[in-house]
């Protein structure tokens, strides 16, 4: 068997692929409900990629016949978006998708029939005529092209439409990326459904190779960082504390002392005094005379109280502690280090890692 030079690369890269979701799944830097389905995904673009190989390179080997039973270009595209749902909420999984699963399960239960039948002959299941599995093989075929498009673009308003902090910028990477992969995959395999010949994929695992490669290179760091901010803001979110007694000496700032403590509308970054007016239904101008006869004087020192309380409390906590600081700040709502930083200080006398070596 001569292989290019071309050829035994795109192997090697699968192989790293499969590392690489290996290395996800299993460390205990990178595990995490999120990087769960990424690894998942990688995994599972592997078998995909050496399944393509084989046949690219004219062999069959049994291992690979079996691979095939299974539809995983209906897979890894659900798998995929789940993961750019949950990294970009920074949120529990509250939406019924297990749904996205089904044209998997069905389409793979419908293809080991008409192999075992088609194939081996195992089978003799009267309507599986000629006719009836090419339509079958070509509704597959289309599907294949129609269904990874359709979650990307419902994944682009995931991760393009939806606000999302600037540190999300190399998701946008990512995902664009693997858009113009599937979109070159999605070109090949309209080919075979049009005039059905099978075209090398050969190219097309060339350059998957090119992310997989950059995944490797500067990935890690990102898919552990957005790990933790994903594993930080879940115990937030479950977590609730009071750190101010409301004296009942005004409705509007009893009603924030009550978003601040129960809905905690601290950690996002977004707020303005506009927005909190909004949610107390007063103008701008009166909530800040309300709040300039409290100690904190203004809304940016209460919103910077509550946000430094809930980072002492992640700091306190051991499960946290090989998590960045970065994480924890951007977490509790500051939209960057520096101001975290120097807010924690002010308000502790502290610097976030001065506090965290003195409570550990």
């Amino acid at each position: 068997m001569n292989l290019t030079f071309l050829e035994i690369f795109v192997l090697i890269s699968i192989i790293h692929c499969f590392l690489l979701g290996v290395v996800i799944l299993t460390s205990k830097l990178l595990r995490g409900q999120a990087n769960f389905y990424l690894g998942i995904s990688l995994v599972i673009l592997a078998i995909v990629g050496v399944n393509n190989w084989f046949w690219d390179i004219g062999n069959n080997p049994y291992i690979i016949r079996f691979f095939d039973l299974f539809l995983w270009q209906f897979l890894y595209p659900t798998t995929l978006f789940i993961y750019f749902l949950l990294v970009t909420k920074n949120g529990h999984f509250k939406y019924p998708f297990k749904w996205l699963y089904s044209p998997f399960i069905v389409l793979t239960f419908l293809n080991i029939i008409v192999t075992f039948q088609n194939l081996y002959g195992w089978l003799n299941i009267p309507f599986l005529t000629k006719d009836t599995i090419e339509v079958f093989y070509q509704s597959v075929s289309f599907l294949s092209i129609i269904y990874p498009l359709t979650l990307f673009l419902l994944s682009f308003r995931i991760v393009f439409l939806k606000k999302t902090k600037d540190y999300f910028f190399w998701i946008k990477i990512f995902w664009g990326l693997f858009f113009l992969i599937d979109l070159y995959g999605s070109y090949l395999e309209l080919g075979r459904f049009l005039v059905g010949e099978r075209k090398s994929y050969t190219y097309l695992w060339a350059a998957f190779s090119v992310v997989v490669y950059w995944m490797i290179y500067i990935g890690l760091y990102k898919f552990k960082f957005s790990n933790e901010k994903f594993e930080i803001r879940k115990y937030v979110e479950t977590t609730k504390y009071s750190s101010i007694e409301s004296n009942g000496a005004n409705e509007y700032l009893d009603k924030l002392i009550n978003l601040l403590t129960s809905e905690k509308i601290y950690l996002n970054a977004q707020l303005n005094r506009e927005k909190v007016a909004e949610m107390l239904n007063i103008s701008p101008g009166y909530l800040s005379q309300i709040l300039g006869k409290t100690e904190y004087e203004n809304l940016s020192k209460l919103i910077n109280h509550y946000r430094v309380e809930e980072a002492k409390l992640l700091l306190k906590k051991t499960e946290f502690n090989n998590y960045s600081l970065v994480s924890v700040g951007l977490e509790v709502g500051f939209n960057s280090k520096s101001t975290f930083y120097n807010t924690f200080k002010k308000e502790t006398g502290l610097t976030p890692n001065e506090f965290k070596k003195q409570v550990l």
